[in-house]
């Protein structure tokens, strides 16, 4: 366990050094929530079969394998770099507190594996941590790191409401739990429908939880049409495309969480709750995969398992075409439709409501703290996804990377 720390700490290390905000910074951090769909590694120091430690994930990250499930950025990585931010670490360590080292363009991640909304989802895999608990995290963080960063507590709440939060969660609650019955009784004591009523006033009080902590900038994202994602296909044992009895109960769930961030958003003052509408989205690129310059929609890139977990078999060569491949494994999607959806839901016009992640940031007044003027202006909506992801090498280390250096050898050292 201290190796996989110490090697996490280390590829953290590696990420600031050499990579570089390619845009000016919009927010003073983002906080991401969710499952392995989001996951930067906190499922690492989790004792869980449910985990990418080994090759071929990570083949197209910078750092190699990470913990993120797929081969290279997530949507919340890609997010990240268009927001100006430097790439998120997990914040838990292995005693499951907060690992907290405050950066003023930092991105967090809480996300687990194989977590959901419920607690009970995932378990039959090992370890996880629920939305809920992920969020107490998050609590813990605002009791008693931020204190320590800030000369009063409304430079805290101002440093909460100015940044984002990303939750991206619910593809567990279906996939490891309602649709296994043998490991979970979901199924046989809920009707489908009772059992959506119950997920969305769960993720409703979860989410509010966050509004109570000061969270006003949100996007959550809907349940994709996971009846098409290979893993389904193959625990239903359909013959067609998609198995649409499961996304009939996505799309319901999805239709419901909508009305539920209506009414979280009617209760807080000046607060954003950007609903993500990816289902479509997704949905279309497997149907009309070409449309999105990718060739392959219905296999995965990786030799995946046949144990159910949907993950790659380990060491074993992925596809070559993996730009041009919708499905990483068989549960997740790959890097190059993760910075398809990331850039339609930061600045375009047709899959978010009420508005973008930079139309919501443009409709605020307050900016984040800076040391240093901005070298160009914020993006509208209209900003190309190219321009708000590229970037070059950096020419000087903060003297934040020269401290977690320090502390991540001190680490290593301990470990060894």
């Amino acid at each position: 366990m201290e190796n996989t720390l110490a090697s996490l700490f280390l590829s953290f290390l590696f990420l600031q050094l050499f990579c570089v905000k390619s845009q000016p910074q919009l927010v003073p951090s983002l906080h991401v929530f969710g499952d392995s769909a989001v996951d930067a590694g906190n499922t690492l120091l989790l004792n869980t079969s449910y985990r990418p430690d080994f090759a071929p994930y990570g083949i197209d990250f910078l750092v190699g394998e990470s913990g993120r499930f797929s081969n290279g950025d997530s949507i919340t990585d890609v997010l990240a770099e268009a927001l100006g931010l430097e790439t998120a670490y997990p914040v838990v360590n292995v005693n499951k507190t907060i690992n907290f080292f405050y950066n003023d363009n930092q991105a967090f991640n809480y996300a687990y594996g194989s977590a959901g909304i419920l607690s009970e989802t995932g378990e039959a895999m090992g370890e996880t941590l629920s939305l809920g608990q992920q969020i107490g995290l998050f609590k813990e963080m605002v009791e008693t790191q931020l204190p320590q960063q800030f000369n009063s507590s409304e430079e805290v709440s101002r440093y909460i409401s100015d940044s984002l939060f990303v939750v991206f969660v619910g593809i567990n609650d279906y996939i490891h739990n309602y649709l296994q019955p043998k490991s979970y009784n979901s199924s046989r004591q809920y009707k489908f429908e009772e059992f959506t009523e119950l997920l969305v006033k769960q993720y409703g009080d979860q989410l509010s939880e966050l509004q109570s902590l000061g969270a006003k900038r949100m996007v959550v994202f809907e349940i994709p049409p996971i009846g098409c994602y290979p893993i389904v296909l193959e625990n239903v044992k359909s013959n067609t495309r998609c198995a649409e009895n499961v996304n009939n109960m996505v799309s319901i769930f999805n239709d419901k969480l909508e009305q539920k961030l209506k009414e979280l958003s009617s209760t807080l003052k000046d607060s954003t709750i950007i609903l993500a509408k990816t289902y479509d989205l997704v949905y279309d690129m497997v149907n009309n995969s070409s449309a999105y310059g990718l060739e392959e929609a219905a296999e995965p890139c990786c030799v995946a398992r046949k144990d159910g977990s949907g993950l790659c078999v380990a060491d074993k060569t992925p596809c070559e075409k993996r730009n041009t491949t919708l499905f990483w494994d068989k549960s997740h999607i790959s890097q190059a439709a993760n910075e398809k959806i990331a850039m339609k839901v930061f600045n375009g016009s047709d899959v978010t409501t009420p508005v973008n992640i930079v139309d919501a940031i443009n409709s605020g007044a307050s900016k984040p703290p800076t040391s240093e003027p901005p070298t160009s202006e914020t993006p509208t909506s209209e900003t190309p996804p190219s321009a708000a992801h590229s970037g070059t090498r950096p020419s000087s280390v903060s003297y934040f990377n020269l401290l977690l250096l320090l502390a991540f050898s001190a680490v290593l050292s301990s470990s060894l």
